[in-house]
């Protein structure tokens, strides 16, 4: 055996960069709420024995609740968050 060592060289360590979730962090976590919410309402929706257009309207209704809500949500975080820059920027 010769008397060099066969073990690779440690790697130099990165540093883990982190990606900032953003100031609507919170409205994507909702709008991934509401898709469930619609996901589900859809599967009962195929188990209950009902007019096709039942089922059409529930969902139709289900869908724009939740784009309103989460339209609503939205505009008011992005409200806030323009005030809280205002504030810095004075």
């Amino acid at each position: 055996m010769t008397g060099t060592n066969d073990r690779p060289k440690s790697l130099a360590r990165r540093t883990v960069v982190k990606a900032s979730a953003g100031p609507l962090r919170e409205v994507k976590v909702e709008l991934g709420i509401v898709i469930m919410i619609l996901i589900c309402i859809w599967l009962v929706t195929l188990g209950v024995d009902g007019p096709p257009w039942l089922e059409v309207v529930l969902l139709f209704g289900a869908s724009c609740c939740g784009a309103g809500w989460i339209m609503w949500r939205a505009s008011r975080r992005a409200k806030q968050v323009l005030a809280t820059e205002e504030e810095h920027s004075e």
